[in-house]
């Protein structure tokens, strides 16, 4: 039976429950602390996007086209669609002397409510830019163009850039890359089903990657730091405004690297500690990783009080009614086991 980790509560009484997983695991691989299935299977959709960039950096790409930290911030996104995100994907692709039309990552509504319902207004234009993996495919094509690899088929599993992909995500996962389980990615590209375990061991990696075993992510070091310090220095372009991953990240002030995916998941880098997280809520939800997130660092003792108060002034537990009204609460469930909780 999946473990309850999280509760909704409205007039003292349980209303909902969340079923989930979190794995905690240091850099040489261990499970320092859990509850839940660290085993459990799942997808790692778009947590693993700082991992998908690594050719990008590796390969030259990155620097031929002098992309800035802001851009390889938004190489790593799931951004909202905000005008700004759109802009700079548009100065990316311009580098590269190639038009929006050259992302094959889909057309969707831009997650920021403010730019999301101008496009459903007719205000703003709805196109590839507007999705939030426009970033991503962005690096992608940038590494096609510099090595001079296929542009129009650089979404197939097969293509050379997604076999080396796969390869990456072999290491910083640390299993067999015939175990990863291929599935497509809401904006086409390959994801890939792996234990939980393996996606803390990848984010442990993205932590401390000088310190990771050879052949196991140490190879990537000077890519995964690059990647991981645009990151934090440009959190508004991992995510948006007002979201929670950039509001973690700013509040953090540089100890947290994160990350959420589809379905629910969440993924954090201490790199004081050399720790990598990953949380997921199996109804899918992202209502619950304030919450989630808050206790998972203070029961590791990762958070000071004014840092954890801060997030939730951002992102309250309260649940209010449309008169203001304080309800219930969102509350997590769960107590970590292992040698890293107190």
């Amino acid at each position: 039976m999946p473990a309850v980790i999280a509760e909704t509560t409205r007039g003292g009484i349980v209303e909902s429950v969340h079923h989930g997983v979190v794995v905690v695991t240091d850099v040489a691989g261990n499970v320092v602390a859990s509850a839940g299935d660290p085993e459990r299977v799942l997808f790692y959709r778009s947590s693993a996007k700082p991992f998908q960039a690594i050719p990008l950096i590796e390969s030259g790409a990155a620097d031929r086209f002098g992309f800035t930290e802001r851009e390889l911030a938004l190489a790593c996104a799931s951004h909202s669609g905000q005008p700004h995100h759109q802009a700079e994907v548009t100065g990316m692709l311009e580098k590269l002397g190639l038009a929006p039309s050259a992302l094959m990552c889909g057309t969707v509504v831009p997650y920021n409510d403010q730019e999301g319902a101008r496009v459903l207004a007719g205000l703003s234009s709805r196109g590839p830019l507007c999705c939030d993996c426009s970033g991503k495919h962005s690096g992608m094509l940038a590494t096609c163009v510099h090595e001079g690899l296929p542009l129009d088929s650089y979404l197939e599993p097969e293509h050379p850039l997604q076999r080396r992909i796969l390869g990456i995500m072999a290491e910083v996962m640390r299993v067999p890359a015939a175990s990863i389980a291929l599935g497509t990615d809401g904006c086409s590209l390959p994801t890939f089903g792996a234990p939980m375990a393996a996606f803390a061991r990848s984010w442990s990696t993205l932590a401390d990657p000088d310190n990771a075993p050879a052949g196991q992510g140490r190879e990537h070091g000077e890519a995964l730091k690059r990647l991981r310090a645009a990151m934090m220095a440009a959190p508004e372009n991992v995510a948006g405004s007002g979201e929670y991953v950039t509001d973690l990240m700013d509040v953090a002030d540089g100890t947290i690297c994160a990350k959420s995916g589809a379905e629910g998941l969440i993924c954090l880098a201490i790199p004081a500690e050399g720790l990598g997280i990953a949380i997921r809520v199996l109804d899918g939800s992202y209502r619950m990783h304030p919450v989630l997130v808050a206790e998972t660092l203070r029961q590791l003792g990762l958070a000071d009080a004014g840092m954890l108060a801060e997030l939730e002034r951002r992102h309250p537990s309260e649940l209010r009614n449309h008169n203001k009204r304080h309800v219930g609460d969102l509350r997590a469930a769960f107590r970590l086991v292992g040698p890293a909780v107190a």
